[in-house]
């Protein structure tokens, strides 16, 4: 069992969900994630996977809440501020854009907030993930 303060060593995943807002339809938000995950590929991380999604029975449609996923594969917790540097400017340059990103059962969410309020938000949770 992990103890709280002490951060993991090793491999490590990120699960991130983007979304464009309201009127983001699903085909704009499966573009945004395919360019989101070919700059994150340019990083020095193992992979990004898209996490599949299943239409719930008799839907006629996509989920659009899961069409943005996707999982970032770590080397070691020191690269999530690289992966998360990445994603705050690819939020930055679109109005509407939000990310959720999970390590474990931490979630970290900024959607409508000041880009001050996001960088504090952003940085304590870097603090606790990949600062040794």
């Amino acid at each position: 069992m992990e103890e709280r303060g002490t951060r993991p060593s090793g491999p490590v995943s990120l699960r991130v969900e983007i979304g464009l807002g309201p009127w983001g339809v699903p085909e704009e938000v499966a573009q945004a994630a395919i360019l989101l995950r070919r700059d994150l590929l340019q990083l020095d991380i193992l992979g990004v996977e898209a996490i599949p999604s299943a239409p719930p029975e008799g839907a006629k449609g996509v989920d659009v809440g899961v069409i943005g996923a996707m999982v970032v594969s770590l080397v070691e917790p020191a690269g999530v501020t690289a992966v998360i540097d990445l994603i705050r400017a690819w939020a930055s340059r679109g109005q509407g854009r939000s990310v959720k990103i999970q390590l474990g059962k931490d979630v970290l969410e900024v959607t409508g907030v000041s880009r001050e309020d996001q960088r504090r938000l952003i940085d304590h949770w870097i603090e606790r993930h990949a600062k040794p």
